[in-house]
């Protein structure tokens, strides 16, 4: 039975997709294009439907007050959920008119012109042979169920499945088309590869559900870069790192935990706790120290209350020596118990994010090791290494890239240029500011590419690098040369500077290169 099913479901699928393709179309509107816009319309069901887009972007023009104009009808469009998306309350006449249309939107005027726009053409009766073909063909799809549910009601299911994918097979030169010679059967266009120089037809409603974007060729002044490595460094500004002034071993307080990396901590913020590791000599001394301080401090704090209880007696300068030396002693008390007896305090020396924790409670430290590390993320550098000379001189700024972050440019300033050459890289070493509050999405120590500018160049035919495909071996770009139409022209790329290609074949000023969609028409969608 799972068997028979599966055919069902098999045989069910092949009709819906035959079904399906045999209804795909794709309509053309009647098209006009002016300075700032285009507008495609396409009459149907008792209403014009507008398409108006920008003429260098190709994007949907949104908000636009647009007035039409035909023989001797005239109204407004009205704009529908769609962006870009307008309707007209008018049918064209079956002899045809001319539309005018004035379009006002984002501070720019445009008159445009649409000739001949005629209703869409009525359905005709069918032919008698390919009527009698369809009905032929429905009635093979209707013998095929009614033998399909004949052997399955009889048990006969495997030969069954059998009969089915034999019928399908033998039925399926009838879903092409009725009444047509199929001795020679024709190459289907969706199959032929696109080729250089071919138009490529898509209506404005598919331009606007695959986003094609488009740019206009012109002039241009780019900077001449050059590609150098580089790191994401902290500023140190904005950079701490934590490390204790003697030897100690780490207290676990849960008043004061250990942080964690990733997380926020303020200026002030205990860190760690500390508590001073001492030798049993040097605890003996501390501590006699420190008993020797509290002796003398009991002996003077006595000597004060007597002076101060007999009044006018004592002169007033001995009452205030006695006072110094007590606060003396109180200060030397603490100094000991503080720094060698007693536990110390890693306070935070600015705000930032926790990058590092190199201790564990019970672990003993020293002077030199780094405990905890402080970073503000917003406040980062960019160092790249230069082995040019020449080239490090004539900097005048630069940008950084990364494959971490694709499609992600971060404008760079130029601090310093370092007069040392490293040993080890064997470069000089440039360091630049992440400006525009981008460094929040870089990390310490993430490699980028540094792109330096050098000076400027300027491009005659520029063109976004990312426009140029590859098509049969040779390098194009699509070009939009009607509202509908696009082209795919063989260019001559110049040279590549930056983001911008250099075309000195194939394309003029004023072109519009398709920038966005390139794959959609390169399949010739």
């Amino acid at each position: 039975m799972m068997l028979t099913m599966t055919c069902v479901r098999a045989g069910l699928a092949a009709l819906l997709l035959l079904a399906a393709q045999s209804a795909l179309a794709q309509s053309s509107g009647f098209a006009a294009e002016g300075t700032a816009f285009q507008a495609v319309l396409l009459p149907a069901d008792g209403k014009t439907v507008l398409y108006l887009a920008d003429a260098d972007s190709n994007a949907p023009t949104v908000g636009a007050l647009v007035e039409a104009e035909a023989g001797g009808w005239q109204g407004v469009a009205q704009a529908s959920h769609a962006g870009g998306v307008y309707e007209l309350a008018w049918m064209p006449p079956a002899e045809g008119a001319d539309v005018t249309l004035i379009v006002s939107g984002g501070g720019r005027d445009d008159l445009l012109l649409i000739q001949g726009v005629r209703p869409p053409p009525l359905p005709g009766p069918p032919a008698a042979a390919p009527l009698i073909a369809h009905w032929t063909h429905w009635a093979g799809g209707g013998a095929i169920g009614a033998v399909l549910v004949t052997m399955v009601l009889l048990g006969r299911r495997r030969k069954a499945a059998a009969a089915v994918l034999v019928m399908l097979a033998a039925a399926a030169p009838a879903f092409a088309h009725g009444g047509e010679d199929h001795g020679a059967p024709a190459q289907s266009s969706a199959t032929t590869p696109l080729q250089p120089g071919q138009p490529i037809p898509m209506s404005k409603p598919t331009q606007f559900l695959l986003g094609i974007r488009t740019e206009t060729i012109e002039p241009r002044e780019a900077a001449d870069t050059v590609r150098v490595v580089g790191r994401v460094i902290p500023d140190p500004s904005g950079y701490a790192r934590v490390q204790p002034s003697q030897p100690a071993r780490i207290v676990s307080d849960p008043n004061f935990p250990i942080p964690v990396p990733g997380q926020q901590v303020k200026r002030g913020q205990v860190l760690a706790v500390l508590e001073p590791t001492l030798t049993n000599l040097e605890r003996g001394d501390k501590r006699s120290s420190l008993s020797r301080i509290e002796s003398q401090l009991a002996i003077t704090e006595r000597d004060l209350a007597r002076q101060e209880a007999l009044g006018g007696v004592v002169p007033v300068k001995q009452v205030e020596t006695t006072r110094i030396q007590l606060d003396q002693l109180r200060r030397e008390r603490a100094q000991i118990a503080g720094t060698a007896l007693g536990r110390e305090l890693l306070l935070a020396p600015v705000d930032g994010v926790i990058t590092d924790v190199h201790v564990v409670p019970g672990e003993v430290v020293g002077p030199t090791q780094a405990l905890v590390e402080v970073v503000d993320p917003a406040r980062l550098r960019v160092e790249a290494v230069i082995h040019d000379l020449l080239l490090a001189r004539r900097v005048a700024g630069a940008q950084a890239v990364t494959r971490l972050l694709p499609g992600e440019i971060f404008p760079l300033t130029l601090l310093g240029v370092s007069p040392r050459m490293d040993l080890q890289d064997q470069g000089v070493h440039a360091v630049f500011r992440v400006e525009g509050g981008q460094a929040v999405n870089l990390s310490i120590g993430m490699p980028v590419d540094v792109f330096l500018a050098t000076g400027a160049t300027r491009l005659r035919t520029a063109v976004p690098r990312d426009a140029i495909a590859e098509m049969g071996g040779r390098q194009v770009v699509f070009v939009r040369t009607a509202p509908e139409l696009f082209e795919a022209r063989p260019v001559k790329v110049e040279r590549i500077v930056g983001p911008l290609a250099e075309i000195s074949e194939g394309v003029k000023p004023g072109d519009r290169v398709v920038t966005q969609g390139i794959e959609q028409l390169r399949a010739g969608r």
